[in-house]
């Protein structure tokens, strides 16, 4: 559920830059948030999440990231919250809390 739209959304942030307004309006658009929370694919909340606080600026994520979102969105790696959360760590505006 919601792979092939998280693929197409991060696609279009690496691929053209997607970000701001505008990735918020393609997620709208594109995502119903309501069927995201209720899932329980940790994959699939953890990227709409991640897009969601990218697009709000509360979030910096490197291509090295989305690229590993689409890994695992594409069935080539597993996906790991931990392995996820090394890369992160790091790149929070804020810092880590």
């Amino acid at each position: 559920m919601f792979h092939e739209e998280l693929k197409q959304i991060i696609r279009s942030v690496l691929q053209q830059g997607l970000s701001g307004q505008s990735l918020m309006e393609v997620l709208t658009a594109n995502v119903d948030p309501t069927e995201i929370c209720a899932s329980d694919d940790m994959l699939v909340t953890d990227s709409y999440f991640s897009l969601l606080h990218y697009a709000t600026g509360e979030e910096i994520l490197k291509d090295a990231e989305w690229k590993y979102f689409l890994d695992c969105l594409n069935g080539n790696r597993v996906y790991s919250l931990d392995e996820k959360l090394q890369m992160t760590d790091k790149n929070s505006i804020g810092g880590s809390v």
